[in-house]
């Protein structure tokens, strides 16, 4: 959303952004809702639920209504698959931490911690694959993710590292990072059955750069004559 706002509430822009996208919909019992943690807030849950409306976002850690959650330095010293959570009974608002390859924290005015899902996730230590617990409501957020926020998690995984003295060098290489990801879940979509990575998606483009060139044969010799110098272009001789 873009432009100024001629309805302004003192609510945040999110809460403002999702209650307006929200505000076209006839019948919100029909609905589920999925959103990053630009929008969700403890309060916007709140909110949501009072609309009948279901829904589940990542939360920061200063928007949970300093809900009584372990410390994120604590679980993250336990092993991957530890989960915590914590339950607004006057709300009905489900705060669930989990650690993965870090933490994570979400909110659902909707769903549950129970039964939880298996993941594989690679271990460092025993150099293996391994199942680990995940939260349903985490399980499901990440099956019904999709658009901007699936966009942002792909272009954490893996984006251009080289920094740059210029200012618009960061601007540069994120659009370079949003291109490839647009062509990943481009080919993704028309490859259908076993695609390949997004790891591998980005070897292939990246590899064949280095070998443009190589074997070229390079002729030696004087400069051609075919065209006139610049100097003579830009101030031709009078003809008499």
């Amino acid at each position: 959303m873009t432009g100024k706002e001629s309805n302004q509430t003192a609510e945040p822009l999110g809460t403002r952004v999702v209650l307006d996208m929200l505000s076209i919909v006839e019948n919100s019992k029909n609905h589920c809702v999925y959103f990053d943690n630009f929008f969700s807030s403890h309060a916007l849950l709140c909110k949501l639920k009072g609309m009948l409306f279901r829904a589940t976002g990542t939360i920061k850690e200063n928007r949970t209504a300093h809900c009584p959650l372990q410390p994120t330095k604590t679980l993250e010293k336990m092993p991957s698959g530890s989960y915590d959570f914590s339950f607004d009974t006057n709300n009905e608002v489900l705060l669930v931490k989990w650690i993965d390859n870090k933490c994570v924290c979400l909110a659902s005015n909707f769903d549950y911690v129970e039964p939880l899902a298996t993941v594989p996730r690679w271990n460092v230590k025993e150099k293996a694959r391994q199942q680990i617990p995940q939260p349903r409501v985490i399980n499901n957020y990440n099956q019904y993710m999709g658009g901007v926020d699936h966009h942002d998690w792909l272009l954490e995984k893996y984006s251009i590292a080289i920094r740059g003295k210029k200012w618009y060098w960061c601007l540069f290489t994120k659009m370079v990072d949003m291109a490839i990801i647009n062509s990943f879940l481009r080919y993704r979509r028309i490859r259908g059955k076993k695609p390949i990575t997004l790891k591998d998606f980005r070897r292939q483009i990246t590899v064949p750069y280095p070998k443009l060139g190589h074997g070229r044969n390079i002729l030696k010799g004087y400069p051609s004559t075919s065209l006139r110098p610049l100097a003579i272009l830009l101030h031709p001789e009078r003809m008499c």
